[in-house]
Formats: C-alpha cells, sequence, structure tokens
C-alpha cells in the first residue's frame, strides 16, 4: 500500500505541476514516507496530502500500518 500511495502522490505531482501546492507538499510526503517508522508519524502529512496533493494517495497515507513504514533504525 506504501507503493500505492508514492505512485498516486507522483501522478498528481505530476498532473498539477502548475500549482505549487501539489509539488510541496508531495515532496514533503514521499520524504515522510521514506523516513515514517510509526504511523503517527504520517497522519499529519496525509490529512495535507489528502486536501492539497492527492485525495487516493493521502487515503492510502491513512491506511498505513505500522508494518508498512522503514523499521526503526538501532
Amino acid at each position: 500500500m506504501k507503493t500505492a500511495a508514492k505512485v498516486f502522490i507522483i501522478l498528481n505531482m505530476i498532473c498539477g505541476f502548475w500549482a505549487i501546492l501539489p509539488l510541496v507538499f508531495g515532496i514533503i510526503a514521499l520524504k515522510k514516507l521514506k523516513t515514517a517508522t510509526k504511523k503517527d508519524e504520517l497522519t499529519t502529512t496525509a490529512v495535507l496530502t489528502l486536501l492539497f496533493c492527492s485525495l487516493i494517495g493521502g487515503i492510502l497515507m491513512l491506511c498505513l500500518k505500522d508494518e508498512d513504514l522503514a523499521p526503526a533504525e538501532q
């Protein structure tokens, strides 16, 4: 599901390239998806992505489980 969220965010960044908000929130969301280790870290970013970048990508980010995210570095 993490990969599907990334795909939808990238697609909407490409389609909305003329507006600055999808680009900004898309980049932030992709970086956060790469580094997040818990679902709680993604909630705010997912809601902002849902509103300003990608409806489906934001919903998929909200549906992610802790197991789908990167393991904590030791």
